[in-house]
């Protein structure tokens, strides 16, 4: 049988070959204008909470900050959240004292959020919102969504997907909440 019989000509397989090669060339692109955006977060302000960490202890979200906090919530069989996670570790490191992250798990058994907080590579505090209370009283309604609050912990910008963390910097993610002042630009350039 011939070629063409067999499944076209050779020139229409490299045609064919050549239009995948630039969609897979362009799709980083596709990707890029398709990525997630922090939003501004118009609905005032969101409930202080206590919340007792994987560790046991209880942390609130009560006081004033030196710089910005994002509050987290995620769930360990949510695959973007799995793969969010380390990502924010790195840009807790990156932004050193001004930026504290605050996960919380939502509506999980402590001991499987135990296991998978040991298996991530994260230093900051992972809480535990059992029955849904604090997730509900902060409307989230997706997995992941994280809520930026500044140095008043007052809601700033938010995300309902996952986001790409690595490739922010935290002196300008700082400004852009409205926390300025060149201590907390210092320390996030650590």
């Amino acid at each position: 049988m011939a070629p063409e019989s067999r499944g076209g000509s050779s020139s229409r397989r490299a045609s064919i070959a050549a239009v995948a090669i630039a969609v897979v060339a362009g799709f980083p692109l596709a990707l890029q204008a398709d990525a997630a955006e922090l939003e501004p977060w118009a609905k005032g302000a969101q409930s202080p909470f206590i919340l007792p960490a994987v560790e046991g202890a209880d942390v609130a979200l009560a006081a004033p900050h030196d710089g910005i906090v994002l509050v987290h919530f995620f769930a360990t069989w949510c695959e973007p959240c799995r793969e969010e996670l380390p990502a924010l570790a790195r840009f807790a490191n990156r932004g050193g004292s001004s930026v504290m992250v605050l996960a919380i798990s939502v509506a999980e058994v402590d001991g499987r959020v135990q296991r998978f907080v040991a298996s991530m590579p994260v230093t900051f505090p992972v809480l535990l919102d059992r029955d849904r209370g604090v997730a509900r009283s902060w409307q989230v309604a997706t997995l992941p969504t994280t809520f930026v609050l500044d140095a008043d912990l007052n809601p700033r910008l938010f995300v309902e997907t996952d986001y790409a963390w690595d490739l922010v910097d935290p002196k300008k993610l700082i400004a852009a909440s409205g926390v300025v002042g060149p201590d907390l630009l210092t320390a996030a350039a650590h």
